[in-house]
Protein backbone atom coordinates (compact mmCIF):
# COMPACT_ATOMS: atom_id res chain seq x y z
CA UNK A 1 0.00 0.00 0.00
CA UNK A 2 1.45 3.39 -0.75
CA UNK A 3 1.79 5.83 2.07
CA UNK A 4 0.52 8.60 0.35
CA UNK A 5 -3.27 6.60 0.15
CA UNK A 6 -2.38 5.45 3.82
CA UNK A 7 -2.01 8.83 5.46
CA UNK A 8 -5.06 10.31 3.38
CA UNK A 9 -7.53 7.19 3.96
CA UNK A 10 -9.05 7.12 7.36
CA UNK A 11 -9.87 3.47 6.88
CA UNK A 12 -6.13 3.08 7.20
CA UNK A 13 -5.15 4.94 10.10
CA UNK A 14 -1.43 3.88 11.05
CA UNK A 15 -2.44 2.97 14.31
CA UNK A 16 -4.09 -0.22 12.11
CA UNK A 17 -0.67 -0.62 10.39
CA UNK A 18 1.36 -3.55 11.45
CA UNK A 19 4.20 -2.61 13.07
CA UNK A 20 6.99 -2.79 10.50
CA UNK A 21 4.99 -1.19 7.83
CA UNK A 22 4.65 1.41 10.68
CA UNK A 23 7.79 2.02 11.36
CA UNK A 24 8.68 2.43 7.33
CA UNK A 25 5.43 4.84 7.17
CA UNK A 26 7.06 7.17 9.63
CA UNK A 27 10.13 7.15 8.37
CA UNK A 28 8.74 8.14 5.04
CA UNK A 29 6.49 10.91 6.59
CA UNK A 30 9.70 11.96 8.38
CA UNK A 31 11.95 11.98 4.99
CA UNK A 32 9.54 13.91 3.21
CA UNK A 33 8.79 16.57 5.40
CA UNK A 34 12.60 17.08 7.09
CA UNK A 35 15.06 15.85 3.82
CA UNK A 36 16.60 13.43 6.02
CA UNK A 37 16.49 10.54 8.03
CA UNK A 38 14.59 10.26 11.48
CA UNK A 39 16.55 9.23 14.45
CA UNK A 40 15.70 6.13 16.32
CA UNK A 41 14.14 7.78 19.18
CA UNK A 42 11.82 9.92 17.36
CA UNK A 43 10.41 6.98 15.75
CA UNK A 44 9.81 4.74 18.77
CA UNK A 45 8.38 8.11 20.65
CA UNK A 46 5.52 8.33 18.01
CA UNK A 47 5.04 4.89 17.53
CA UNK A 48 4.47 5.24 21.45
CA UNK A 49 1.72 7.66 20.79
CA UNK A 50 0.02 6.02 18.12
CA UNK A 51 -0.78 3.12 20.49
CA UNK A 52 -1.74 5.92 22.73
CA UNK A 53 0.81 5.05 25.29
CA UNK A 54 2.02 8.17 26.79
CA UNK A 55 5.84 8.86 26.20
CA UNK A 56 8.73 10.52 28.17
CA UNK A 57 11.90 11.65 25.92
CA UNK A 58 15.22 12.32 27.61
CA UNK A 59 17.09 13.73 25.46
CA UNK A 60 19.76 16.38 24.90
CA UNK A 61 18.99 19.99 23.46
CA UNK A 62 19.80 20.13 19.87
CA UNK A 63 18.38 16.36 19.65
CA UNK A 64 15.44 17.08 17.85
CA UNK A 65 13.08 16.22 20.52
CA UNK A 66 10.45 19.21 19.51
CA UNK A 67 10.18 16.70 15.42
CA UNK A 68 8.28 14.16 17.33
CA UNK A 69 4.88 15.73 17.90
CA UNK A 70 5.33 16.99 14.40
CA UNK A 71 6.13 13.92 12.98
CA UNK A 72 2.72 11.97 14.68
CA UNK A 73 0.79 14.85 13.55
CA UNK A 74 2.15 13.85 10.59
CA UNK A 75 0.62 10.76 10.32
CA UNK A 76 -3.18 12.12 10.59
CA UNK A 77 -5.02 12.46 7.29
CA UNK A 78 -5.56 16.73 6.93
CA UNK A 79 -9.14 16.89 6.25
CA UNK A 80 -9.02 15.48 10.15
CA UNK A 81 -8.07 19.19 11.43
CA UNK A 82 -5.44 17.02 13.85
CA UNK A 83 -4.34 19.29 16.72
CA UNK A 84 -1.53 18.89 19.24
CA UNK A 85 -1.66 20.99 22.75
CA UNK A 86 2.10 21.91 23.56
CA UNK A 87 2.35 23.53 27.26
CA UNK A 88 5.42 25.62 27.75
CA UNK A 89 6.98 27.73 30.44
CA UNK A 90 7.83 30.45 29.16
CA UNK A 91 6.44 32.49 26.58
CA UNK A 92 9.30 33.09 24.59
CA UNK A 93 9.71 29.59 23.68
CA UNK A 94 5.86 29.04 22.01
CA UNK A 95 6.49 32.48 20.03
CA UNK A 96 9.78 30.74 19.06
CA UNK A 97 8.31 27.27 18.25
CA UNK A 98 5.20 29.30 16.09
CA UNK A 99 7.92 30.93 14.44
CA UNK A 100 9.80 27.97 13.44
CA UNK A 101 6.94 26.30 11.98
CA UNK A 102 5.82 29.01 9.75
CA UNK A 103 9.39 29.36 8.38
CA UNK A 104 9.65 25.30 8.15
CA UNK A 105 10.32 24.33 4.26
CA UNK A 106 6.84 22.79 4.66
CA UNK A 107 4.74 25.35 7.10
CA UNK A 108 2.16 24.08 9.92
CA UNK A 109 -0.25 26.63 11.21
CA UNK A 110 0.48 27.22 14.76
CA UNK A 111 -0.74 29.71 17.35
CA UNK A 112 0.46 30.73 21.04
CA UNK A 113 -1.65 31.49 23.75
CA UNK A 114 -1.39 34.07 26.30
CA UNK A 115 -3.66 36.20 28.12
CA UNK A 116 -2.80 39.10 25.92
CA UNK A 117 -4.34 37.26 22.47
CA UNK A 118 -6.89 35.09 23.97
CA UNK A 119 -10.04 36.21 22.69
CA UNK A 120 -13.32 35.04 21.19
CA UNK A 121 -11.72 35.71 17.53
CA UNK A 122 -8.50 33.82 18.14
CA UNK A 123 -10.85 30.86 20.01
CA UNK A 124 -13.44 30.71 17.10
CA UNK A 125 -10.59 30.31 14.93
CA UNK A 126 -9.13 27.44 17.00
CA UNK A 127 -12.58 25.41 17.13
CA UNK A 128 -12.41 26.04 12.64
CA UNK A 129 -9.31 24.08 12.87
CA UNK A 130 -7.11 27.21 11.18
CA UNK A 131 -4.27 26.09 13.77
CA UNK A 132 -2.29 22.64 13.60
CA UNK A 133 -0.49 23.27 17.00
CA UNK A 134 -1.59 25.10 19.98
CA UNK A 135 1.05 26.77 22.24
CA UNK A 136 0.01 27.76 25.58
CA UNK A 137 0.85 28.62 29.11
CA UNK A 138 -0.01 26.73 32.35
CA UNK A 139 -2.17 29.10 33.56
CA UNK A 140 -4.13 29.84 30.15
CA UNK A 141 -4.63 25.71 29.90
CA UNK A 142 -5.64 25.78 34.25
CA UNK A 143 -7.44 29.23 34.78
CA UNK A 144 -8.65 30.69 31.15
CA UNK A 145 -12.41 31.00 31.15
CA UNK A 146 -12.61 30.99 27.30
CA UNK A 147 -9.84 28.26 27.35
CA UNK A 148 -11.93 26.38 29.46
CA UNK A 149 -14.76 26.47 27.23
CA UNK A 150 -12.93 25.65 24.05
CA UNK A 151 -11.54 22.84 26.60
CA UNK A 152 -14.34 20.81 27.17
CA UNK A 153 -15.92 21.36 23.84
CA UNK A 154 -16.20 18.05 21.98
CA UNK A 155 -14.99 19.57 18.88
CA UNK A 156 -11.78 20.53 20.40
CA UNK A 157 -11.82 17.09 21.95
CA UNK A 158 -12.10 15.29 18.94
CA UNK A 159 -9.51 17.01 17.43
CA UNK A 160 -6.68 16.99 20.11
CA UNK A 161 -4.31 13.69 19.25
CA UNK A 162 -1.44 14.67 22.24
CA UNK A 163 -0.88 17.32 24.38
CA UNK A 164 3.01 17.95 25.13
CA UNK A 165 4.61 19.00 28.24
CA UNK A 166 7.84 20.58 27.11
CA UNK A 167 10.61 20.87 29.79
CA UNK A 168 8.99 17.96 31.58
CA UNK A 169 11.59 18.35 34.65
CA UNK A 170 9.86 21.86 35.83
CA UNK A 171 6.89 19.94 36.75
CA UNK A 172 8.36 18.20 39.59
CA UNK A 173 10.45 21.46 40.73
CA UNK A 174 7.27 23.56 40.63
CA UNK A 175 5.43 20.35 42.07
CA UNK A 176 7.41 21.31 45.06
CA UNK A 177 6.91 24.85 45.06
CA UNK A 178 3.11 24.35 45.23
CA UNK A 179 3.19 22.05 48.15
CA UNK A 180 5.60 24.30 49.81
CA UNK A 181 8.47 21.90 49.90
CA UNK A 182 10.66 24.14 47.95
CA UNK A 183 12.92 25.23 50.53
CA UNK A 184 14.41 21.63 50.56
CA UNK A 185 15.21 22.15 47.38
CA UNK A 186 17.01 25.40 46.58
CA UNK A 187 18.09 25.26 43.29
CA UNK A 188 15.23 26.62 41.83
CA UNK A 189 16.95 29.92 43.29
CA UNK A 190 19.82 29.57 42.53
CA UNK A 191 19.17 30.55 38.61
CA UNK A 192 17.06 33.55 40.03
CA UNK A 193 15.26 34.05 36.69
CA UNK A 194 14.08 30.80 37.26
CA UNK A 195 11.24 32.67 39.06
CA UNK A 196 9.46 33.23 35.70
CA UNK A 197 9.12 29.32 35.15
CA UNK A 198 5.38 28.80 36.49
CA UNK A 199 4.24 27.33 39.16
CA UNK A 200 1.22 26.32 37.74
CA UNK A 201 3.51 23.79 35.70
CA UNK A 202 3.66 21.63 39.29
CA UNK A 203 -0.55 22.10 39.16
CA UNK A 204 -1.06 20.19 35.63
CA UNK A 205 -2.35 16.66 36.63
CA UNK A 206 -5.43 17.91 37.76
CA UNK A 207 -6.05 18.88 33.99
CA UNK A 208 -4.71 16.93 31.85
CA UNK A 209 -6.58 13.89 33.48
CA UNK A 210 -9.25 14.68 31.88
CA UNK A 211 -8.23 14.43 28.35
CA UNK A 212 -9.84 11.05 27.77
CA UNK A 213 -6.82 8.94 27.13
CA UNK A 214 -4.88 11.31 24.40
CA UNK A 215 -1.40 10.71 24.32
CA UNK A 216 1.01 13.06 26.45
CA UNK A 217 4.62 13.48 25.29
CA UNK A 218 6.92 14.81 27.90
CA UNK A 219 10.27 16.13 27.19
CA UNK A 220 12.90 17.02 28.84
CA UNK A 221 16.79 17.57 28.28
CA UNK A 222 17.33 16.59 31.65
CA UNK A 223 15.38 14.95 34.67
CA UNK A 224 17.53 12.95 37.73
CA UNK A 225 15.48 9.78 38.59
CA UNK A 226 13.93 11.80 41.65
CA UNK A 227 12.76 14.32 39.40
CA UNK A 228 10.89 11.77 36.94
CA UNK A 229 9.02 9.44 40.13
CA UNK A 230 7.92 12.87 41.01
CA UNK A 231 6.85 14.23 37.46
CA UNK A 232 4.69 10.79 36.77
CA UNK A 233 3.26 11.33 40.71
CA UNK A 234 2.37 14.83 39.82
CA UNK A 235 0.25 14.45 36.66
CA UNK A 236 -0.81 10.85 37.87
CA UNK A 237 1.05 8.42 35.74
CA UNK A 238 2.75 5.28 36.87
CA UNK A 239 4.85 3.24 35.25
CA UNK A 240 2.89 0.72 33.31
CA UNK A 241 1.37 3.50 31.05
CA UNK A 242 4.30 5.37 29.86
CA UNK A 243 6.95 4.77 27.92
CA UNK A 244 10.75 6.04 27.89
CA UNK A 245 13.14 6.78 25.09
CA UNK A 246 16.36 7.73 26.51
CA UNK A 247 19.41 9.60 24.31
CA UNK A 248 22.58 10.83 25.49
CA UNK A 249 22.68 14.23 26.95
CA UNK A 250 25.25 15.68 26.39
CA UNK A 251 26.51 16.29 22.49
CA UNK A 252 29.95 14.86 21.59
CA UNK A 253 30.67 17.78 19.19
CA UNK A 254 30.72 20.18 22.30
CA UNK A 255 33.94 20.15 24.44
CA UNK A 256 33.46 20.83 28.43
CA UNK A 257 36.04 22.22 30.15
CA UNK A 258 36.52 23.38 33.64
CA UNK A 259 38.22 26.61 35.28
CA UNK A 260 38.89 27.48 38.93
CA UNK A 261 37.84 30.33 39.37
CA UNK A 262 40.62 32.38 41.12
CA UNK A 263 39.11 35.69 41.77
CA UNK A 264 36.36 36.92 43.94
CA UNK A 265 32.30 35.82 42.74
CA UNK A 266 31.45 39.48 42.64
CA UNK A 267 34.51 40.91 40.63
CA UNK A 268 33.56 38.91 37.62
CA UNK A 269 37.10 39.03 37.27
CA UNK A 270 37.95 35.92 35.93
CA UNK A 271 36.15 36.11 32.54
CA UNK A 272 38.59 38.66 31.73
CA UNK A 273 40.64 35.51 29.99
CA UNK A 274 37.68 35.05 27.34
CA UNK A 275 38.01 38.22 25.11
CA UNK A 276 41.29 39.35 23.54
CA UNK A 277 41.57 43.21 22.84
CA UNK A 278 39.54 44.71 20.02
CA UNK A 279 42.82 46.05 18.30
CA UNK A 280 43.44 41.85 17.75
CA UNK A 281 40.06 41.05 17.30
CA UNK A 282 37.06 42.96 15.64
CA UNK A 283 33.60 42.93 16.98
CA UNK A 284 32.67 41.04 13.91
CA UNK A 285 35.37 38.06 14.31
CA UNK A 286 34.60 37.48 17.86
CA UNK A 287 32.98 34.16 18.42
CA UNK A 288 29.53 33.94 18.80
CA UNK A 289 28.87 33.50 22.84
CA UNK A 290 26.67 33.15 25.73
CA UNK A 291 27.83 33.99 28.95
CA UNK A 292 25.06 32.94 31.99
CA UNK A 293 25.23 33.52 35.56
CA UNK A 294 22.70 32.72 38.17
CA UNK A 295 21.32 36.57 39.12
CA UNK A 296 20.70 39.61 37.50
CA UNK A 297 22.49 41.77 40.32
CA UNK A 298 25.86 41.20 37.90
CA UNK A 299 24.59 41.87 34.81
CA UNK A 300 26.49 45.03 34.37
CA UNK A 301 29.91 43.90 36.43
CA UNK A 302 30.18 41.27 34.17
CA UNK A 303 29.29 43.81 30.84
CA UNK A 304 32.04 46.04 32.14
CA UNK A 305 34.70 43.05 33.11
CA UNK A 306 34.75 41.90 30.01
CA UNK A 307 34.50 45.30 27.77
CA UNK A 308 37.48 45.68 30.03
CA UNK A 309 39.32 42.80 28.17
CA UNK A 310 38.55 44.34 24.78
CA UNK A 311 39.57 47.40 25.82
CA UNK A 312 36.40 49.49 25.43
CA UNK A 313 36.04 50.69 28.53
CA UNK A 314 32.63 52.23 29.03
CA UNK A 315 31.48 49.89 26.76
CA UNK A 316 28.71 48.22 29.02
CA UNK A 317 27.03 51.49 28.86
CA UNK A 318 26.09 51.08 24.69
CA UNK A 319 22.34 49.79 23.87
CA UNK A 320 23.48 49.23 20.71
CA UNK A 321 26.92 47.47 21.21
CA UNK A 322 28.13 45.13 18.25
CA UNK A 323 30.09 43.29 20.93
CA UNK A 324 27.89 42.31 23.98
CA UNK A 325 24.39 43.13 25.74
CA UNK A 326 22.64 41.69 28.45
CA UNK A 327 19.37 40.44 28.74
CA UNK A 328 17.37 38.99 31.70
CA UNK A 329 13.66 38.71 33.10
CA UNK A 330 13.68 42.99 33.85
CA UNK A 331 15.22 43.63 30.85
CA UNK A 332 12.50 45.79 28.86
CA UNK A 333 10.31 44.02 26.31
CA UNK A 334 11.30 45.90 23.38
CA UNK A 335 14.78 45.51 24.36
CA UNK A 336 14.32 41.76 24.75
CA UNK A 337 13.46 42.02 21.07
CA UNK A 338 16.29 44.10 19.73
CA UNK A 339 19.12 41.83 21.46
CA UNK A 340 17.45 38.57 20.38
CA UNK A 341 16.71 39.83 16.76
CA UNK A 342 20.67 41.40 16.79
CA UNK A 343 22.16 38.46 18.04
CA UNK A 344 20.42 35.98 15.65
CA UNK A 345 21.28 38.23 12.35
CA UNK A 346 24.89 38.79 13.40
CA UNK A 347 24.82 42.42 14.88
CA UNK A 348 26.36 41.43 18.06
CA UNK A 349 28.67 38.92 19.21
CA UNK A 350 28.09 38.17 23.02
CA UNK A 351 24.39 37.99 25.21
CA UNK A 352 25.50 38.12 28.80
CA UNK A 353 22.10 36.52 30.03
CA UNK A 354 20.32 34.38 33.17
CA UNK A 355 18.24 31.94 32.96
CA UNK A 356 15.71 33.67 31.20
CA UNK A 357 16.91 33.19 27.90
CA UNK A 358 18.55 29.67 28.10
CA UNK A 359 15.58 28.15 26.77
CA UNK A 360 13.12 28.70 23.36
CA UNK A 361 15.88 29.74 21.11
CA UNK A 362 17.56 27.54 18.70
CA UNK A 363 19.94 29.56 16.75
CA UNK A 364 22.67 27.59 15.16
CA UNK A 365 25.42 30.36 15.25
CA UNK A 366 26.50 29.78 18.97
CA UNK A 367 30.14 28.86 19.44
CA UNK A 368 30.91 29.12 23.04
CA UNK A 369 28.78 28.62 26.08
CA UNK A 370 29.75 29.95 29.12
CA UNK A 371 28.75 29.73 33.02
CA UNK A 372 29.77 31.54 35.95
CA UNK A 373 28.72 30.85 39.49
CA UNK A 374 26.97 28.52 41.41
CA UNK A 375 23.64 27.15 40.33
CA UNK A 376 21.95 23.85 39.48
CA UNK A 377 23.68 21.12 37.57
CA UNK A 378 20.85 20.28 35.44
CA UNK A 379 19.90 23.33 34.51
CA UNK A 380 23.67 24.38 33.72
CA UNK A 381 24.06 21.47 31.29
CA UNK A 382 20.75 22.60 29.47
CA UNK A 383 22.60 25.67 29.11
CA UNK A 384 25.65 24.10 27.89
CA UNK A 385 23.61 22.61 24.94
CA UNK A 386 22.68 25.97 23.37
CA UNK A 387 26.12 25.86 21.82
CA UNK A 388 27.02 23.72 18.74
CA UNK A 389 23.28 23.12 17.65
CA UNK A 390 24.73 23.07 13.70
CA UNK A 391 26.60 20.03 14.66
CA UNK A 392 29.46 21.82 14.25
CA UNK A 393 32.34 22.05 17.36
CA UNK A 394 31.37 24.25 20.37
CA UNK A 395 32.84 24.77 23.57
CA UNK A 396 31.53 24.92 26.95
CA UNK A 397 33.00 26.79 30.09
CA UNK A 398 32.33 25.95 33.63
CA UNK A 399 33.81 28.51 36.15
CA UNK A 400 33.52 26.60 39.34
CA UNK A 401 34.99 27.54 42.63
CA UNK A 402 37.60 25.31 43.77
CA UNK A 403 37.02 25.65 47.28
CA UNK A 404 33.26 26.14 49.19
CA UNK A 405 33.45 27.64 52.47
CA UNK A 406 31.63 23.85 54.48
CA UNK A 407 31.30 22.27 51.04
CA UNK A 408 32.65 19.33 49.72
CA UNK A 409 36.51 20.17 48.01
CA UNK A 410 37.70 17.39 47.03
CA UNK A 411 37.04 13.33 46.31
CA UNK A 412 37.27 11.93 49.13
CA UNK A 413 34.61 13.93 50.82
CA UNK A 414 32.03 12.26 48.80
CA UNK A 415 32.85 8.28 49.83
CA UNK A 416 29.80 8.28 52.21
CA UNK A 417 27.46 10.06 50.11
CA UNK A 418 24.17 8.30 49.19
CA UNK A 419 23.87 9.49 45.37
CA UNK A 420 19.69 9.78 45.86
CA UNK A 421 20.34 12.30 48.56
CA UNK A 422 22.67 14.88 47.03
CA UNK A 423 21.69 18.28 47.36
CA UNK A 424 22.30 20.42 44.17
CA UNK A 425 25.10 22.22 46.34
CA UNK A 426 26.83 18.79 46.50
CA UNK A 427 26.55 17.83 42.91
CA UNK A 428 28.15 21.38 41.88
CA UNK A 429 31.04 20.19 44.66
CA UNK A 430 31.11 17.70 42.39
CA UNK A 431 31.74 18.92 39.64
CA UNK A 432 34.34 21.19 40.60
CA UNK A 433 36.47 18.28 41.65
CA UNK A 434 36.03 15.48 40.07
CA UNK A 435 38.76 13.70 37.55
CA UNK A 436 35.93 12.31 35.54
CA UNK A 437 35.23 13.24 32.44
CA UNK A 438 32.15 15.76 32.43
CA UNK A 439 30.12 14.38 30.00
CA UNK A 440 30.16 10.75 31.86
CA UNK A 441 29.59 12.74 35.15
CA UNK A 442 26.57 14.19 33.75
CA UNK A 443 25.39 11.31 32.05
CA UNK A 444 25.80 9.04 35.35
CA UNK A 445 23.93 12.34 37.55
CA UNK A 446 21.01 10.97 35.11
CA UNK A 447 21.27 7.55 35.09
CA UNK A 448 22.13 7.55 30.91
CA UNK A 449 24.13 5.54 29.18
CA UNK A 450 26.58 7.21 26.96
CA UNK A 451 26.31 6.93 23.38
CA UNK A 452 23.11 4.33 23.45
CA UNK A 453 19.58 4.57 23.32
CA UNK A 454 17.60 3.10 26.09
CA UNK A 455 13.93 2.16 26.97
CA UNK A 456 13.36 0.73 30.30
Amino acid sequence: MAYSTLRQNNSNHPAQVNHKDLRAFIQSCARERYGDEAKEIQITAVMDLVKRRNSFVLAGTGYGKSRIAEMFWDLFPKCRKAMVLSLNPLDSLGDNQVEEKMKAKKPISAVNLTKMNLNDKVAKEIMDGKYSFIYLSPEVLLNNSIFHDLFFDSKFRDRLVSTVVDEAHMVYMWGLVALGKAKKIISHLKHQDRAIFRPSYGKLGSKLVLTNGVPLLLLSATCRPVAIAGVLKSLKLTSDNISFSRAELTRPEIQIIRIPMESLFKSCDDLLQLFGSRDQTPDAKVVPAMIYSTTRALTMQVLKVINTARGTNGGQNNPSSHFARQYHSCTGEKTKLDVVSDFASDQVAVVYCTMALSLGQNWKRVRMVAHFGRGDPASLFQMIGRCGRDRKPGLAIMFVEPHRKNGKNCVADFEDDEPMNQTEDDRMDALAVTPVCLRIAYALDNFVQIGSATSP
